[in-house]
């Protein structure tokens, strides 16, 4: 594994810490934002370990469904959760009217565990 890919799981493993941290002490909203940001930059460590190198977010949620998901190497489920995962993290981060409450924070936490496993096993070593 290229240190590049490394530092990118890194990150995701840094931003599922601070989600249970978030989530445990009151913080909902921005602990489904730190999930979501787990589970893109887990995605980017996959992309780039297969020669894929994208930055926007759509972008990254694209081609991670076209050249992970539709090759059969990621199961479909992982791209469901990182897209609900960013339409929570736009809510939590953007929308004043609607919070994200404890237990959905809590699920997209566990989402985000579950991605970056999924991540990890399809990595080369």
């Amino acid at each position: 594994m290229n240190s590049e890919v490394r530092g990118y799981l890194d990150k995701a493993e840094r931003a599922l810490a601070a989600a249970e941290t978030l989530v445990q002490g009151g913080y909902p909203s921005d602990s489904a934002s730190r999930s979501y940001y787990a589970m893109f930059y887990a995605a980017q460590a996959a992309l780039r370990s297969h020669g894929i190198e994208v930055i926007r977010h759509s972008a990254v949620e694209s081609f991670f469904g076209r050249d992970l998901v539709k090759t059969g190497r990621v199961d479909p489920k992982y791209h469901k959760m990182l897209i609900h995962a960013r339409q929570l993290r736009e809510t939590a981060d953007y929308n004043i009217e609607e919070e994200v409450t404890g237990g959905v924070a809590r699920q997209t936490l566990e989402d985000g565990r579950a991605f970056v496993s999924a991540v990890k096993a399809i990595l080369p070593p």
